[in-house]
């Protein structure tokens, strides 16, 4: 996937290939004044961290995605931190 993402970093995290990689999120604006128009942009930026299901990189992924709402790529500490707490928990993914 490494290869696909033109910003991606490889990096090993809790034993599994992992990429990180950022990108723009989408604004959607829906007004509520009867009319039921909405309106879309370029919203903030999404730093996401993408792990392997398994340890030897065997075929699937897990992906995990922070973002803030200003122009400023999340701090990747934050994204780590996130994903050392979620991705042990998840159901049949095998740790180390």
């Amino acid at each position: 996937m490494a290869d696909l993402l033109n910003t991606a970093q490889k990096r090993t995290v809790l034993g599994h290939p992992t990429v990180l990689y950022s990108d723009r999120t989408i604004a959607i604006a829906i007004t509520f004044n009867g009319d039921g128009k909405t309106d879309s942009g370029p919203g903030g930026i999404a730093r996401s961290l993408l792990a392997a299901q398994d340890s030897k990189d065997g075929g699937g992924s897990y992906e995990i995605a922070i973002w803030r709402q200003d122009s400023v790529v999340p701090d990747d500490a934050a994204l780590l931190s996130v994903a050392a707490k979620v991705l042990p928990t998840i159901p049949g993914r095998v740790n180390g």
